[in-house]
């Protein structure tokens, strides 16, 4: 929680309490990689490979060596052989792709059989749990909740925020058997990230000069850490929800021969 804004670093302590349940087989392909951050927090050991589209997160990326090799490309077109990898991970990416048909059947390319695709993605009630959303509602005004719903999606730059059946779906045109989807994120976290969002402005202007969210992250620990293990603990209580705007899907690549 140190290392980048509140909204952000909250969403994504609930994210690594949920992943880190997941058995993560080498080799591990982590597709839209970022600036890194997220993966060397979550993973004790350096993982495979970190691809990202943005040549500039690949350099912080390098920085946090969480990764053996790093690839400024598409996830569309990976430059690696079939059957690289025994899982890939996407965490809060696949939203922000607009083709994400080419993404998912080269995800399933180049995992080896038996492999698992761990991804994170927004629901269609995403936009439904936002503060603003839910007050316009509260007072009746179905049409302006409507395109204020429609706008949040804009501004958070979602392509793609689909009911879990619809994921599953798309998981198994490209080939995928969904095995599990976990709904994490209730309205109330929903809330509490939209009030704290606009905080974010000065860490967005700093990461975008200095490849850093967080000025002095040592001295915002220090200085936060009870109310950061407070936080961490209710997440892990309150987190996952049926009521839930977000996401975890593991799709497994059958064996050959397997139906």
């Amino acid at each position: 929680m140190a290392c980048t804004p509140w909204a952000l670093a909250l969403e994504r302590t609930l994210e690594c309490q949920l992943l880190a349940k997941q058995n993560f087989v080498a080799p591990v392909l982590d597709i839209g990689c970022g600036d890194g951050l997220f993966a060397s927090i979550l993973f004790a050991d350096k993982i495979d490979t970190g691809i990202d589209l943005d040549p500039s997160e690949i350099e912080c990326a390098r920085k946090t060596e969480a990764y053996r090799e790093l690839i400024c490309c598409p996830g569309s077109q990976i430059p690696k052989e079939s059957g690289t990898y025994q899982t890939a991970l996407s965490n809060s990416v696949l939203e922000h792709i607009p083709d994400i048909t080419s993404v998912l059947r080269e995800v399933h390319r180049l995992l080896k059989p038996g492999g698992n695709f761990f991804f994170t993605v927004p629901t269609d009630e995403f936009e439904q749990s936002a503060l603003v959303y839910r007050a316009l509602k509260g007072l009746g005004l179905i049409h302006r909740a409507q395109r204020f719903g429609k706008w949040y999606n804009r501004f958070w730059r979602h392509f793609h925020a689909y009911k879990p059946d619809e994921w599953k779906r798309l998981a198994t045109n490209a080939g995928f058997e969904v095995v599990q989807m976990v709904r994490y994120n209730p309205p109330s976290m929903t809330t509490r990230n939209d009030v704290l969002t606009p905080m974010a402005a000065f860490s967005t202007i700093l990461k975008r000069y200095t490849g850093r969210w967080v000025l002095l992250p040592k001295l915002r620990q220090a200085l936060l850490a009870s109310l950061a293990e407070n936080l961490e603990r209710k997440m892990a209580e309150k987190g996952i929800s049926p009521d839930g705007s977000l996401l975890l899907v593991q799709a497994h690549r059958m064996l050959e021969g397997a139906k």
